[in-house]
């Protein structure tokens, strides 16, 4: 119970037009349909892939004056062409190496499955299975007064609320290109030091 569930982990290219790195494996030494449930029968490894720059945008929205009411939340996961092809692409450079595997563990794929095989189909499999690793950002924008998109000021203020800021990875514009602890960590760091001076 004391180690991380990803025991290692990857950076690599969905496709050579890509520069830099754009995706990122999280592997686990177990295999279960979704984190929280529980694991599967067998003996197996989970290989999850991250698309480290997503083109896709999602939006939250409050309902209702009221406290408690839920906002609502429109994910919009895989809308774009380039997410869908990291995706497709994703699957299957898995696929290319795990059939590289030494035979004696005879790896065979329960998710998505081998009947997956197009590219419409990898990317109804990677919106069925996937989830947001915990890293959703950007809810609250940090921009200029005249962005009707930005949320708070570059000293992490709330436009138009008076003593209140925002000190997380939701103030990011654009998701890093990896885990979001360490920003989220700096962001705390940098926001508490604007605080002192201002003072």
């Amino acid at each position: 119970m004391a180690a991380a569930p990803s025991q290692l982990g990857a950076f690599w290219y969905s496709s050579p037009e890509y520069k830099t790195p754009n995706i990122q494996y999280h592997v686990q030494p177990l295999s279960l349909p979704a984190f929280g449930q529980s694991l599967d029968p067998f003996n197996g490894f989970t290989a999850s892939v991250c698309d480290l720059r997503p083109t896709s945008v999602g939006s939250i929205h409050i309902t209702s004056k009221e406290l408690n009411a839920h906002p609502n939340i429109q994910m919009n996961y895989l809308s774009t062409e380039r997410d869908q092809q990291v995706a497709a692409d994703a699957i299957n450079i898995t696929r290319d190496i795990v059939s590289k595997m030494n035979k004696k563990f005879n790896p065979r794929e329960k998710r998505p499955g081998l009947n997956y095989q197009t590219k419409e189909e990898l990317v109804k499999a990677a919106g069925d299975i996937g989830t947001t690793i915990f890293h959703p950002v950007g809810t609250c924008k940090m921009g200029l007064s005249n962005d009707s998109k930005a949320v708070v000021d570059s000293k992490l203020r709330v436009f138009g609320i008076k003593n209140l800021r925002i000190a997380d990875c939701s103030i990011m514009p654009f998701i890093t290109s990896g885990n979001t602890a360490a920003p989220a960590m700096l962001i705390g760091e940098k926001c508490a030091r604007m605080i002192l001076d201002d003072k």
